[in-house]
């Protein structure tokens, strides 16, 4: 991930949990969240990988859904810090790049693929972390008017997020030995796609 993305999540982790789970905000999470679970599948008893996981706000979901282990890895130190569950591992690290000692039922990326310098190395170290078996589920932004609000609002930030139309994640999956298999809008920032070994 690129500095300035780092730094802007880093000066805002104090209070990213408590802004993000209240008013509009907490009703689209609400609505990502229940497509990402829905596409991830039964996760009881499952071991859960969430890549770029700012304050835990899907590990925490995963573990009340009774994934074990769940693992939760952000560059932002301050970010991990927040999570405050001890049913997570937080893992600081680059999520193109970390390397975990072990390999996941579900691997997810929500809220992670706009910041990221190369999206395909971050779908091919997914990949390495999978299981066989296993799920790969990605939230990304579309490429349509709501996408580009949420790009106009982050350039104020200092930086520019990567917006995704529809074939993108199927054709990044491709080239990084991943098949796409599900997706589903939510509307209107968000897209949520499934993918699995090919």
């Amino acid at each position: 991930m690129d500095d300035a993305p780092i730094a802007y999540f880093e000066s805002r982790a104090a209070a990213y949990r408590q802004r993000a789970e209240r008013g509009v905000w907490a009703w689209q999470r609400g609505r990502e969240a229940a497509a990402v679970m829905a596409l991830a599948g039964d996760a009881g008893g499952r071991a859960v990988l969430d890549l770029g996981c700012g304050t835990g706000y899907y590990a925490r979901r995963f573990v009340a859904a009774g994934a074990c282990p769940v693992v939760a890895v952000d560059a932002s130190p301050s970010m991990l810090a927040a999570i405050g569950d001890p049913a997570v591992t937080p893992v600081a690290g680059d999520a193109a790049t970390v390397a975990v000692e072990q390999r996941f039922d579900i691997v997810v990326a929500a809220g992670l693929m706009e910041f990221v310098a190369d999206p395909g190395a971050v779908l091919a170290n997914a990949r390495r972390h999978l299981k066989p078996d296993g799920r790969l589920v990605v939230l990304v932004p579309p490429e349509n008017a709501a996408g580009r609000l949420y790009r106009r609002f982050h350039r104020r930030h200092g930086f520019t997020v990567r917006l995704y139309p529809g074939d993108v994640i199927a054709a990044l999956g491709a080239a990084n030995g991943l098949r796409l298999t599900n997706s589903r809008r939510v509307f209107p920032y968000s897209d949520v796609h499934m993918l699995v070994m090919s």
